[in-house]
């Protein structure tokens, strides 16, 4: 069956089913989590890679930095998912012969930018050579005091972090639709948080609490990481609250969008979704309250078919998936 049948995260699975089950030594993140950690004595030393192509990538907006930054960008989010502070990150990237020496310099840069404004160094990495194509990897190590896998339960409550929900699916439609020059003018602040997101680095400290008992980043799309959450507690995610951004909602009621579409399956906004141990929800927000991370309760994990609801509705679990999406 070919990949693009198959989908990406169908993919993973029988990958992980077939070839990697026996390779995890580390109780706490498990086959399919968002990073790894190495086990053995090295229960809190986190490990990431992720990357993409540049053509998934690079929006005609964007700069060769703006590349190098989300990559980065991406790669820390995965691990301050996970509870785990960044400490560097190695860039591998794939040009054509054919490209300029300052876009090479461009992407590095961005990277390094990215890295230094994760707390953490760009300790270098490798070039190579590809034909009418481009690539870029980043691997990401940091250090998780408490790591926070996926072993939520019936009872537990589910959050997110605030701050740029739809906005990513406002650009990313305006995109599709080829309306983003007049959606730059009118929302910028939604093109620069794709252009240049951040990790939100504060969660580290709030994994610190030892109520979070799941987290995933929003990168694939709300509803894909919610998904996850409720596939692994085998349980339904009630949803009674989704805090779209108010951009987003002014561009859903401009151009006739759905609001939901744009906030549940827009991906790379790089929020984290957690659920909380019954009972921690007070200490929970009072703690995100005094690290200034912004969360907002948005529903519960309940015994019942696995899945997600919002406010009774069904919703599809999707999000993106590179051998679809391209």
């Amino acid at each position: 069956m070919k990949l693009s049948e198959l989908g990406e995260h169908e993919a993973v699975k029988r990958l992980i089913e077939e070839i990697l089950a026996g390779q995890w030594r580390c109780p706490s993140l498990g086959p399919g989590d968002d990073a790894a950690c190495v086990g053995g004595g090295f229960q809190n030393l986190i490990l990431k890679i992720d990357g993409g192509s540049l053509a998934s990538l690079w929006a005609p907006w964007m700069e060769p930095a703006d590349i190098g930054w989300q990559a980065v960008a991406a790669a820390a989010s995965d691990l301050v998912a996970k509870g785990a502070k960044p400490l560097a990150f190695a860039v591998s990237l794939g040009l054509d012969p054919g490209e300029d020496i300052e876009t090479l310099k461009g992407i590095v840069r961005g990277a390094a930018e990215a890295a230094q404004a994760h707390g953490a160094w760009l300790l270098g990495g490798d070039t190579n050579s590809c034909s009418n194509c481009g690539w870029i990897d980043v691997a990401a190590v940091g250090l998780a005091e408490k790591p926070v896998g996926l072993q939520a339960s019936p009872g537990d409550t589910v959050y997110v972090t605030t701050g740029r929900i739809g906005l990513a699916g406002l650009v990313l439609d305006s995109l599709a639709k080829g309306r983003w020059r007049e959606a730059m003018e009118a929302y910028p602040r939604a093109f620069s948080e794709f252009a240049r997101p951040r990790a939100r680095l504060e969660f580290v400290e709030l994994a610190g609490t030892g109520c979070i008992t799941a987290a995933t980043d929003s990168s694939d799309g709300l509803a894909y990481s919610l998904g996850k959450i409720a596939e692994a507690a085998h349980a339904l995610v009630e949803l009674e609250n989704i805090p779209v951004e108010p951009e987003a909602l002014r561009y859903a009621e401009e151009y006739g969008v759905d609001p939901l579409e744009l906030a549940l399956y827009g991906g790379q906004e790089y929020e984290v979704i957690f659920a909380v141990r019954g009972g921690c929800e007070k200490l929970v927000e009072e703690r995100a309250a005094t690290l200034g991370l912004a969360v907002a309760r948005i529903g519960r994990l309940r015994e019942g078919p696995q899945g997600i609801t919002y406010r009774g509705r069904t919703l599809s679990v999707r999000g993106w998936d590179n051998f679809k999406n391209m």
